[in-house]
């Protein structure tokens, strides 16, 4: 926008001519007071400072609306590529924390299930021994204990025997066909 010269006029008489960037100061200094008159090349006919000075009020707010606007959509567009960008760092996470759980999993290729670990049949040996203490306490309880106690006592060995016997197995569908983690050479039960 070019610096107008603007004419001032104070009760018919002409008081002075100014550039438009200086008059909004003059009218600040009481210099210029809003009854006074302006007139500028273009217009029709003299108007009021007060008018003048509504006018560069609704410019001004106009100005600082649009910067207000831009800023806002600079703002919301600077939140929609940080938020695209933490979307796409999840995702980048969630895909390796997946390729991690996948690379520590079996998958049972009975029941596609996943685990961790399949169940380890020599953890029952435990249970057999238990058995077999609880069966020999079978002794202390006349007729009906040592009727019993020879059976708890077999099953507990059955048991012992049964946990050497089987291999690991899905924990949910009790299969032995399930494929080992990939790049794992570890074995599957620690000895």
């Amino acid at each position: 926008m070019a610096d107008e010269l603007i004419t001032i006029s104070r009760d018919g008489n002409e008081t002075g001519k100014y550039l438009e960037s200086d008059l909004m100061m003059l009218i600040e200094q009481k210099k210029v007071l809003p009854t006074d008159h302006y007139w500028k090349e273009g217009m029709t006919s003299w108007g009021l400072i007060s008018q003048f000075i509504a006018m560069r009020k609704e410019a001004a707010r106009q100005v600082k609306a649009a910067a207000d606007a831009e800023a806002a959509r600079l703002k919301k567009e600077a939140a929609d590529q940080e938020k695209a960008k933490k979307a796409a760092q999840d995702a980048v996470v969630e895909a390796e924390a997946k390729r991690r759980v996948e690379a520590l999993t079996f998958t049972c290729n009975c029941c596609q299930s996943r685990f961790i670990k399949p169940f380890n049949p020599e953890s029952e040996a435990g249970d057999g021994a238990v058995e077999i203490f609880l069966g020999s306490l079978l002794i202390f309880i006349p007729i009906i204990g040592w009727l019993f106690m020879p059976f708890v006592i077999l099953r507990g060995f059955a048991k012992i025997i049964a946990s050497r016997i089987k291999t690991p197995h899905c924990p949910s569908c009790r299969s032995s066909n399930f494929s080992r983690r990939e790049g794992s050479d570890k074995s599957v039960f620690s000895n």
